[in-house]
């Protein structure tokens, strides 16, 4: 790949180079944007590593966990905590996001300079982060925040050129709306745009030069000598830079003929699939500027937007719909695959839960964490009632044929982030990270229920009934349990108390 920042002609310009490096408001990574740079470029960065940058500053925790509950991740269940909310985004999105919002936070706040206009700049810049993520989404590319990331700093080198040049935007008024008329006032005065000196600055922060390529391309991504891969994530940022123009200079779609051929030559979108993305980016909007404090449009401006893109999106052509749909699950299958046969070498052959060599591993990362940052963390250790006699009076298969049922009912019962698995015999264990002992309690009551409940059916076509006894096991405090042999078995001892006192019941470890 070709650093297209170290050749820049501008930077002969020595004069303009000592002003913007002697500038004593340039802007610079806040401490906690600084610890997340230097853990990026740790290959064997951990969770546990990033989530302790991030507690560093509680109003960033609580825009990560909001942003983890918004319908930007469509998710079903209220994500309570951080390490939920870290498990939702994954190591590289947590990192991304966290960045995002810090580089946002450190300079949205600042107004000195040269009469640069920062309402208008963070409208843009978060209205095109907004549509680089939902872009993404659209064309089916896998993290999405890193898109959002390029997008949101594609326009930074606005901010370096404010401070250090005073005076140069003062005069632009109306015309800071039309960026093309902005480098084109920025090259005659500087010999330089800020896109170019967007990438300088990103180079001084050692940001992935894949955000320096983004940054430098964002207005003219076809100028760049680089390869397919970058250039397609270049093309991505100005693009949404574009749409994000779409929104400032005209809300009602007005989408010109030269944008609609730009996207279908770039990404092979069609108008329709242009007004389906900004009627995408319309309803996610006040999502996305809230994880930002940013107000970009009001209510009816954007129900306005979404009830002309729904007119328009009524003509799609379904066939192309499923033809598309078809030919993302073939593009899927081989990964697919792969993932199956190694989810098999972890399942339990009987009951298809995982098994007693996964659960451990499992077990032992999440005991880690928890101990590690105060997490809570629960465990739930489920004996099936008098499981001998099923066996003993209908026989193995009608035990296994209640094993199966029995594990489908709790696996069914629990969240995408839990685990559950076959400890032995009739007995299963279930994971609850970020559940502490209070909803432990209430989720063991559900699934009991549910096991009580069910009518168990036989392979001779007769049904029985059973009942479970399940003992809670809960980290009230970080040194409670050293080892996952601790925990599981003070499970299984509250299993034992429950058997003593009747079966069909729950009860929890007492410490």
């Amino acid at each position: 790949m070709t650093n297209t920042t170290a050749s820049e002609p501008w930077l002969s310009d020595r004069n303009l180079v000592t002003r913007l490096q002697q500038c004593t408001s340039l802007p610079s990574p806040p401490a906690v944007a600084a610890r997340i740079i230097e853990l990026g470029q740790d290959p064997d960065v951990s969770m546990g590593e990033v989530a302790s940058a991030v507690s560093l500053d509680p109003a960033l925790a609580a825009k990560i966990l909001r942003i983890a509950n918004s319908p930007l991740y469509g998710r079903r269940r209220k994500t309570d905590n951080l390490r939920q909310a870290f498990i939702l985004l994954g190591l590289n999105g947590t990192m991304t996001m966290a960045l995002s919002f810090s580089l946002v936070t450190a300079f949205s706040g600042e107004h000195q300079g040269g009469g640069l206009n920062y309402t208008l700049f963070w409208r843009r810049s978060v209205l095109a982060a907004t549509t680089a993520r939902v872009l993404a989404a659209h064309r089916r590319l896998p993290g999405g925040e890193d898109y959002l990331l390029g997008a949101l700093l594609q326009d930074i080198g606005m901010l370096a050129l404010d401070r250090a040049i005073p005076g140069l935007y003062r005069d632009l008024g109306a015309i800071q709306s039309d960026q093309e008329a902005v480098r084109a006032v920025e090259r005659e005065r500087l010999g330089a745009d800020h896109a170019a000196v967007g990438a300088w600055l990103l180079q001084r922060w050692s940001l992935p030069e894949i955000l320096q390529q983004a940054v430098a391309g964002s207005h003219d991504p076809e100028a760049l000598q680089t390869d397919d891969s970058t250039r397609d994530f270049v093309r991505h940022t100005a693009a949404a830079g574009k749409l994000a123009d779409v929104w400032l200079r005209d809300p009602q779609l007005a989408l010109s003929e030269e944008l609609a051929c730009q996207l279908q030559s770039w990404f092979a979108l069609d108008r329709e699939s242009c007004v389906e993305l900004l009627s995408t980016v319309a309803f996610e909007l006040p999502d996305g500027a809230a994880a930002f404090d940013l107000e970009l449009c009001d209510e009816s401006t954007a129900q306005g937007i979404l009830d002309q893109a729904r007119e328009i999106l009524m003509l799609r052509n379904l066939q192309v719909i499923h033809e598309a749909e078809q030919l993302y699950r073939a593009t899927e299958s081989l990964e697919s695959r792969a993932q199956e046969l190694e989810e098999r070498n972890r399942r339990d052959a009987v009951t298809g839960l995982y098994n007693r060599a996964h659960l451990d591993s499992f077990l032992e990362q999440e005991l880690a964490r928890a101990r590690e940052h105060g997490w809570p963390l629960s465990v739930a250790f489920i004996d099936m009632d008098h499981f001998k006699a099923i066996n003993d009076n209908y026989g193995h298969q009608a035990g296994d044929a209640v094993l199966k049922a029995a594990a489908a009912l709790i696996e069914s019962g629990i969240r995408e982030s839990d685990l559950a698995a076959r400890y032995g015999g009739e007995e299963f264990v279930v994971v609850l990270p970020g559940v502490d002992a209070k909803l432990a309690e209430r989720a063991a009551s559900r699934l009991l229920r549910a096991l009580r409940e069910h009518a168990y059916s036989l392979p001779d076509g007769r049904t029985i009934r059973a009942t479970a006894s399940i003992g809670l096991a809960s980290l009230s405090t970080p040194d409670q349990f050293r080892v996952v042999a601790e925990m599981l078995r003070a499970a299984d001892d509250a299993v034992y108390v429950a058997k003593r006192e009747g079966r069909d019941r729950v009860v929890a470890h007492r410490s």
